[in-house]
């Protein structure tokens, strides 16, 4: 299993347990007589002054500031005591500088499906932001869903333990933060750099295909969530770069999810579409099921409904029933809609409505009102 510590992460301060604190200031005693004397050994340049390494070592001061963990890290070494120990101790960290805490972290810290599935959230609908004056990028991502939203700070606590954020501003915010000392473990660990996150250059790093079958669907969801549109006879993911779209596609063929990629034109740019077709979506929804069991903060959550549903639809064998064909019309009349907006409406597969649509314009009883959108808008 492959772990990242705290000492890995960029930037790091730490605030220890206070017993722990107080265990090592006798040991600070016992080996070096003084703290004064162990300032002396660490630091003889004085790039820190002795008011300030014993400040560090009081538990009053640690209770309300953060220290940078190299400070620890050195102290560890000097007393002979593994930095494991103190990784052991440690009640919260944070960014330096930074505002939102890690408390009671998850150390050392795993690497999991979960946190592939983060990083694909980053690549679909994240960016990131690279501030100023020699502070540490950060990932933003935009989500209009409340639920996703709150499943997405699940997830990152399932992998770093609990954040205290200054206020639960991601409940009516649409974008959210990674607080940047976690984010560094992204670029570190998947050995991306900042541009490989623009849209047109963002690709599924070979960790993720050599790591098997997990990681690989726990990717795939991400971009579900975040891309993917459902119907009942697959499901489908539109992106701009064919590169991307390819990976994906990639990943269907290794989990043996039958798919195609297709090409479209909208507002005069090509876009790319990976379809899951129904086979494929049969099988990846079992898979999800297994993969949710094992991680319930893998959740598709509405559109895992979705899914499940449109199997039920496609199965009910009606998409050709004539009856349906007057529901359509008596709908249309009242309003204009989309094939799409049908389906959902009546409960029918997408299919079925198409050609229940074909043949009322064949009729000229509706008419396709609206053209410039992805999805034709009928009515009568």
């Amino acid at each position: 299993m492959t772990v990242f510590n705290i000492w890995d992460l960029e930037r790091v301060n730490i605030k220890p347990g206070v017993n722990f604190l107080n265990g090592i200031n006798k040991k600070i005693l016992l080996k070096f007589k003084s703290k004064r004397k162990l300032h002396e050994f660490l630091f003889k340049n004085e790039e820190i002054s002795f008011s300030t390494f014993n400040d560090l070592l009081k538990p009053s001061h640690i209770e309300n500031y953060f220290v940078p963990i190299k400070i620890y890290l050195s102290i560890m070494d000097a007393l002979g005591v593994s930095k494991e120990f103190l990784q052991k101790n440690i009640a919260g960290y944070k960014t330096a500088k930074g505002t939102n805490i890690v408390e009671n972290p998850i150390l050392p810290i795993e690497i999991n499906p979960v946190l592939d599935m983060l990083f694909a959230h980053h690549v679909a609908d994240g960016t990131v932001v690279n501030p100023k004056k020699g502070r540490l990028p950060y990932f933003a991502y935009r989500q209009f869903n409340e639920d996703y939203r709150i499943d997405y700070i699940k997830k990152i606590e399932y992998v770093f333990g609990k954040i205290k954020y200054r206020k639960n501003y991601f409940l009516k915010s649409t974008q959210l933060y990674c607080p940047a000392t976690l984010s560094s473990l992204f670029f570190k660990y998947y050995g991306v750099k900042i541009e490989d996150f623009l849209s047109e250059r963002a690709r599924i790093p070979q960790i993720i295909f050599d790591k098997g079958k997990e990681s690989m669907l726990a990717v795939l969801i991400a971009f579900i969530i975040d891309e993917g549109n459902i119907d009942s006879t697959q499901i489908t993911i539109h992106l701009k770069n064919l590169e991307l779209i390819e990976d994906l596609n990639k990943i269907c063929e290794k989990l043996n999810y039958r798919s195609k990629i297709t090409v479209g034109k909208e507002n005069s740019h090509n876009y790319f579409r990976l379809n899951i077709l129904r086979e494929g979506m049969k099988k990846l929804y079992a898979d999800y099921m297994s993969l949710n069991k094992k991680y319930p903060v893998i959740n598709l959550r509405i559109k895992g409904e979705k899914i499940k549903n449109s199997f039920a639809i496609y199965d009910r064998k009606i998409y050709k029933t004539k009856g349906n064909k007057n529901i359509v019309l008596e709908i249309l009349k009242k309003e204009s809609l989309s094939v799409n907006q049908l389906a959902n409406r009546v409960n029918m597969t997408r299919q079925g409505i198409r050609y229940h649509v074909n043949n009322l314009i064949k009729e000229e009883k509706i008419k396709t009102i609206d053209k410039s959108q992805l999805n034709w808008i009928y009515g009568v």
